[in-house]
């Protein structure tokens, strides 16, 4: 061999030596029982030691009752033992799938189990060693108890849907193993256009997780730039720094606090995630001896693994908030949820609202880019705070204008009335916005309403594509806000959305709109004299 070669066969088997699959008889006498059915009872077994697994019994197909077991068609998979049959029980009062399993031409490393049997322990009523009945709560948490942090996030003991939910699994996962701590915090930033990041913060006799957002401001405040979490962000590594109760100087300003609520240590680690970029973990301990080298040992080889479970939830948080943020809450959750290829979507009836910025032109030309740019979005601001406050979703901005929904639940006239109310309010609440912003006196706008049936989602090319409205209801919209000029009526409604708003709506008569054929009754429309109440 050359010396690459050996090099490789030395890796693998260093690599093998690390994980193990160890099969031994054993004396002890075995039975499993459902209810009061005896399902096994042997002398005979065999004990599988697993690395990162716990222990596995495996019976003798002999010492089973094989007439209370079908085989099922579920299999599972393994690198090391094989493929793995499935058997379903069969009782009187029905039928327990996958109860069991056995490896029927198993491979190399596990051919002593071929045939036997292996119950989910779980699904048995009673477990037994020789006269003693094992498993159940206190012989889990005795089992657990004995794993390291790494074992057990890698045996998947954790389950969980949201990075608060993990930060409490991993919280109770480290008072099982002893770990004397009073605060755990995990810092993590996000891609938001609002927020820099969330933090989700425990505290000792608490059984929730604290959710703190941070905004941007908030990575430029003081209070950042003189904490620990800043140094280990930059790389710098991981912080620790004990705490005593006559101690008057301090490193960080966040200690003198930590110390006067008991604190005796505090440790920040570094999270690094796999575009480089560095979160933060903070255990802060009240023991009158802080951490052990073996506790923070624990959490240094567990990091890399830890780092991997939060990005996760980072990275679909990120996605989330991006769809959201450039396609409309709406429309960004139906593509995460599949809706990806051109033609995904569906026909919906909702309230469409065109809003329109008025005199945008002259505008352009009598300010600034940037002041420009500042009116544009504080137009946008007003239209889209008022929109959300009011259960619309926006889909587009276009140029100078917005496209906004208010979907209908249902087809019934009450659904109808809702959604038509919410968009007018919703314009109300615009214009009002609108004069409260510091370009009230230059700013106004048109808007127009109507109600129909459009089609929402993927259209464009086959690899640009667009999720928005398209349809007959949607150019209808568009064209009525541009009759606003014309007519001189900041606000204009379709019949349909005039009969369900009623106040304050007066007919203008009917119009002739470009690419209709058919004449249009339309309203005028008094955002004034629409109360909540209506």
């Amino acid at each position: 061999m050359t010396s690459s070669e050996n090099k490789i066969v030395a890796m693998q088997e260093e690599t093998a030596a690390c994980y193990s699959l160890g099969i031994s008889p054993t004396s002890s006498r075995v039975r499993g029982y459902k209810g009061d059915i005896l399902l096994f009872d042997s002398i005979n077994c065999l004990l599988m030691n697993e690395t990162h697994h716990q222990p596995v019994y495996y019976i003798p197909r002999q010492d089973v009752n094989m007439s209370l077991f079908i085989r099922s068609d579920f299999r599972t998979f393994c690198p090391f033992k094989g493929n793995a049959t499935h058997w379903s029980l069969s009782l009187e009062d029905g039928i327990i799938d996958n109860i069991a399993w056995s490896y029927e031409s198993p491979l190399e490393e596990a051919q002593e189990i071929t045939g036997y049997f292996a119950f989910y322990e779980a699904d048995l009523d009673r477990f037994m060693l020789d006269d003693t009945v094992v498993g159940g709560t206190d012989d889990q948490i005795s089992v657990e108890k004995n794993l390291s942090l790494t074992e057990w996030l890698s045996q998947g003991s954790w389950n969980n849907d949201s990075p608060a939910a993990l930060t409490l699994q991993l919280v109770k996962r480290l008072q099982v193993m002893g770990f004397p701590i009073m605060r755990l915090n995990v810092a993590i930033r996000q891609l938001h256009p609002l927020l820099a990041g969330e933090s989700y913060l425990w505290r000792k006799g608490s059984d929730q997780v604290e959710i703190h957002q941070m905004l941007h401001e908030s990575v430029t405040s003081e209070q950042y730039q003189k904490s620990p979490l800043k140094l280990v962000t930059e790389g710098l590594g991981g912080i620790r720094q004990k705490l005593s109760p006559e101690q008057t100087d301090f490193d960080f300003p966040i200690m003198e606090d930590l110390r006067d609520q008991g604190a005796t240590d505090y440790v920040a680690f570094p999270l690094i995630f796999s575009d480089g970029n560095i979160h933060n973990l903070t255990l802060t301990s009240d023991d009158p001896f802080g951490f052990t080298t073996g506790h923070l040992g624990q959490i240094y080889e567990a990091l890399p693994l830890i780092s991997r479970m939060y990005e996760l939830h980072k990275v679909k948080a990120n996605t989330q908030t991006l769809l959201q943020t450039y396609l409309g809450t709406s429309a960004g959750d139906q593509v995460l949820n599949g809706l990806t290829k051109r033609g995904d979507g569906g026909t919906i009836q909702a309230a469409i609202l065109h809003c329109d910025l008025v005199n945008s032109t002259a505008l352009t030309e009598q300010m600034g880019q940037q002041e420009y740019l500042d009116l544009l979005n504080a137009f946008f601001d007003a239209v889209a705070t008022s929109v959300y406050a009011h259960g619309g979703d926006i889909l587009k901005f276009i140029g100078d204008a917005v496209l906004a929904i208010f979907p209908l639940y249902d087809s019934s006239g009450d659904s109808r009335q809702k959604a038509c109310l919410s968009a007018a309010r919703s314009i109300r609440d615009t214009m009002a916005l609108i004069q409260n912003t510091s370009f009230g006196e230059n700013l106004s706008c048109t808007a127009g309403l109507h109600v129909g049936k459009v089609m929402y989602g993927n259209i464009g090319s086959a690899q640009r594509l667009d999720f928005t409205v398209i349809g007959s209801a949607a150019n209808e919209v568009a064209r009525i806000s541009d009759l606003c000029r014309q007519t001189g009526h900041s606000v204009i409604l379709s019949q349909k959305a005039a009969s369900d708003v009623k106040a304050g709506t007066q007919s203008l008569g009917s119009f002739n709109l470009k690419g209709f054929t058919k004449e249009r009754e339309l309203f005028s429309f008094d955002p004034e004299q629409l109360s909540d109440s209506n």
